[in-house]
């Protein structure tokens, strides 16, 4: 079945309406603000909002407070160049590749837990690579994704750098750990509330790091 998007955006040569429906999602469209408000009122748009802001050559504050007034739970994705919005729930820069921007919608796909892996109140879609925690959901790179299972996997005992280093990165060669750290710290700042004082991936210094689930 079909997803259903309302874009937002005036006709552009790169149109996120022809991309988009390529990609197989059902759009409805509007190319202005207040045809996109009516849109809300005349369809059941059941995803979210993609609003083509560089097309509306506006940065898509105003819009953005209108649309979450009518619709507060319906996802507000913004494509612009400027500042997020501060009502915008996810930003999308000009530039990145249409699997980027599908991987941006496709964070707020409802949540089948029945294909998620589970440890606690953490749910990993690997399929999407997508983490859901209390926090919210948050798309993860593949190695990512990777690290994330295998602790989940290990059930919350400890696992050494080396052991999650040799077994994602499949090399022998444990004495440059910075990879490692980058992927800790961009996980932390996906499943934390406050990263610097984590309550899920816990450091134990000199030896590893475990998940707390629980």
């Amino acid at each position: 079945m079909k997803k259903n998007l309302l874009v937002i955006e005036r006709n552009t040569r790169d149109s996120l309406t022809n991309l988009l429906t390529a990609e197989g999602y059902s759009i409805y469209t509007a190319e202005t603000a207040g045809a996109g408000l009516e849109a809300l009122k005349r369809h059941k748009i059941t995803h979210s909002v993609v609003l083509n802001a560089i097309s509306m050559r506006t940065n898509g504050d105003r819009t953005c407070a209108a649309l979450k007034k009518a619709a507060p739970n319906l996802p507000v994705l913004v494509y612009s160049d400027q500042e997020k919005p501060a009502k915008a729930d996810i930003l999308v820069r000009p530039g990145l590749s249409i699997r980027k921007l599908v991987n941006s919608i496709e964070l707020f796909s409802p949540l089948d837990r029945k294909s998620c892996i589970q440890y606690g109140d953490i749910f990993l879609d690997e399929e999407k690579q997508r983490v859901f925690t209390p926090k919210g959901v948050t798309h993860l790179s593949t190695k990512g994704a990777q690290v994330l299972k295998y602790l989940i996997n290990k059930k919350g005992a400890l696992v050494s750098k080396e052991e999650l280093f040799t077994r994602i990165w499949k090399t022998s060669y444990v004495e440059d750990m910075n990879t490692l750290y980058t992927h800790m710290a961009y996980l932390r700042r996906a499943i934390e509330q406050d990263p610097s004082s984590p309550r899920y991936l816990l450091t134990v210094r000199g030896k590893g790091y475990m998940l707390n689930g629980k």
